[in-house]
């Protein structure tokens, strides 16, 4: 998970925002609130959430577009905050699995539940996170900092055993490169492309820009 700064919002919100919140607020039938909800699905927005995003899951930093279509995600669920439901600052996007009922889903931990969730639009994931390789078990790993990134970690499934699996292996052949960096221009570029913003674990390959980039 990395920070990702907020891009202005979709046109379509520019225009309808407000319109389409006091539509929520206002349906007397849960028809009519299931429909007024239901705008946040538009085409613009999802372009936009895609372009900010650069195609990843907000949550894992895993590609989605080349093998889905990606979910808009509420990170104040709809379910529980439907008022938020076309509220540009609560929308992200994510992939099936970390938007999942398995996973985050409705999921909203108060604070003595150890939330709230960190959302990597207001924060930085460094705060709560540490992201770590272990030479040993050649596992790389999300290890929370303190309680909320603890939560975070569990709701978000930042280990979970397919992402960890995947993970694993882009690490162990990002290693290899980072380690001929200053010897071999076109490893230089590599990852110099891998710690961008649009890299897939891109806190992964800052981390290992740091640690193995002598």
């Amino acid at each position: 998970m990395i920070y990702v700064n907020r891009i202005d919002k979709p046109n379509v919100l520019v225009r309808n925002e407000v319109k389409w919140t006091e539509a929520i607020k206002s349906a007397t039938t849960a028809e009519s609130k299931e429909k007024a909800i239901g705008k946040y699905q538009h085409e613009e927005i999802k372009d936009q959430l895609s372009k900010m995003f650069n195609g990843k899951c907000a949550y894992c930093e895993s590609f989605i577009e080349n093998v889905d279509y990606g979910d808009i995600e509420h990170f104040r669920p709809k379910a529980k905050f439907p008022e938020l439901a076309v509220t540009w600052d609560n929308l992200l996007l994510a992939c099936k699995k970390c938007n999942g009922t398995a996973q985050k889903g409705d999921n909203w931990p108060s604070n003595s539940e150890g939330g709230p969730l960190v959302n990597p639009s207001e924060e930085q994931p460094e705060d709560f996170f540490e992201f770590l390789f272990d030479e040993a078990t050649l596992v790389s790993i999300v290890r929370p900092k303190n309680i909320r990134g603890t939560t975070s970690e569990r709701i978000y499934g930042l280990n979970k055993h397919l992402l960890l699996k995947d993970r694993n292996l882009f690490v162990r052949k990002l290693i290899f490169i980072a380690k001929r960096y200053n010897s071999d221009t076109q490893a230089k570029a590599i990852i110099d492309d891998a710690i961008k913003d649009d890299g897939e674990y891109a806190a992964f390959a800052r981390m290992v820009m740091s640690k193995y980039v002598k």
